[in-house]
C-alpha cells in the first residue's frame, strides 16, 4: 500500500531533485497536505488531487506517478503547469491504513472505533471527524441521494459547507492557483463524471473534453445526477471551469482495491493531465485572441 509516510519521503526526492513542492495547508489532525509543481508559471495552471476517499489511497500512487512521468519526459510540450496533491485526505488514509493507534487523542479514538464497528478501518472513506470531504463542498450541499446527516465512514456531509481542514485547505488554494481545469481521482468504476448545471454554453464546452478523457482512458462517462457537494462540483460552480472527476479500476474488484491492478491504472491516466491542460490552454489561447472570454463561449 502506498502510505502518508510513503508520500512524504517521495516529496524528499522530488525537492532533492529540484522539483517544486509544498503544502496546501493542514488536516485536521495538523498533518501537511503537500502538493507537487511541475511545468511553467506562466497562469495556465491545473489542479489533480487524489486520494480525498481514505480508501482509494491507491489514487494517491497515481497521481505522484503523474508528476514523476513529467519530470521525467520534460521535453513534452506543456503549455501550463500542473499542481498535483496526491493525499488530499492523509488522516484519513493513516486510519484506513494504520487504524486508530496513531492518533493521541484517546476519546477521538473510541469516537472512531465505535463508528466504525471495529478495528478493521480498510473501508473507510471519510476524514478522522467522520466526515466525507467530498460532498462537504458548498455545490448543492446536502442535497446528494447518497447523502447522510450524522457522522459516519462514508456519505456524512458534515456540520456545514466547508466544515472541514481538508475542504477549507482545497478550497484557499484552488482559489489562489486560479486553475483552468480540475481533475479528481477517485476508485472505482471506470467513469467519467463530468456534469455539474452548467449554463449551455459551458456544457457543450465541458463535455467536448469529457469526451477526449473518454477516448483516452476508454472510461464511460456518467453526468453524475444525484451527486452534490464534491470538489469537482464546486469547481464548476464557483469557478465556472471544466472539472472531472475520474474512479479508476475495474468494478470486478472489490475494496480494499488491488495494486496488483495499478500498472494498468497507470497506463490508462499516466500523460492524461498534461495533454487535457494543453487542449485546455490552446482553447483559451485560440479564443482570447479572438476576443472571446473562454469561460463564457468556446
Amino acid at each position: 500500500m502506498f502510505s502518508y509516510k510513503d508520500l512524504l519521503h517521495e516529496l524528499q526526492l522530488f525537492n532533492t531533485h529540484g522539483v517544486e513542492v509544498g503544502s496546501i495547508g493542514e488536516s485536521t489532525l495538523g498533518q501537511r497536505i503537500p502538493y507537487i509543481f511541475v511545468g511553467q508559471k506562466n497562469g495556465n495552471y491545473m489542479i489533480v488531487q487524489s486520494a480525498i476517499h481514505a480508501r482509494e489511497h491507491i489514487t494517491a500512487l497515481l497521481c505522484l506517478c503523474q508528476a514523476k512521468y513529467l519530470v521525467k519526459n520534460s521535453d513534452l510540450l506543456n503549455l501550463g503547469g500542473i499542481y498535483f496533491i496526491p493525499m488530499a485526505n492523509p488522516d484519513g488514509v493513516r486510519l484506513c491504513q494504520e487504524g486508530v493507534d496513531f492518533i493521541d487523542d484517546e476519546e477521538r479514538r473510541r469516537f472512531l472505533s465505535e463508528l466504525n464497528g471495529g478495528s478493521d478501518f480498510s473501508l473507510w472513506k471519510s476524514n478522522v471527524n467522520g466526515v466525507d470531504i467530498n460532498v462537504n463542498f458548498d455545490a448543492n450541499w446536502g442535497k446528494g441521494a447518497s447523502n447522510v446527516f450524522n457522522p459516519d465512514k462514508e456519505n456524512y456531509v458534515g456540520k456545514c459547507p466547508e466544515s472541514e481542514a481538508e475542504t477549507q485547505a482545497l478550497v484557499r488554494f484552488t482559489l489562489a492557483v486560479k486553475p483552468l481545469v480540475t481533475l479528481s481521482y477517485h476508485c472505482k468504476g471506470e467513469v467519467v463524471y463530468w456534469k455539474f448545471n452548467q449554463a449551455t454554453h459551458r456544457l457543450w464546452r465541458d463535455k467536448r473534453y469529457a469526451d477526449a478523457i473518454a477516448r483516452s482512458t476508454g472510461y464511460t462517462l456518467i453526468d453524475g445526477k444525484g451527486s452534490t457537494g464534491g470538489y469537482k462540483d464546486w469547481c464548476i460552480k464557483m469557478l465556472k471551469i471544466p472539472s472531472y472527476t475520474i474512479e479508476v479500476g475495474s468494478d470486478t474488484f472489490e475494496h480494499p482495491f488491488p495494486y496488483s491492478q495499478f500498472d494498468n491504472i497507470l497506463k490508462q491516466n499516466e500523460d492524461l493531465p498534461r495533454r487535457l491542460l494543453n487542449s485546455v490552454v490552446k482553447d483559451k489561447q485560440r479564443l482570447e485572441k479572438a476576443g472571446i472570454d473562454w469561460t463564457l463561449s468556446i
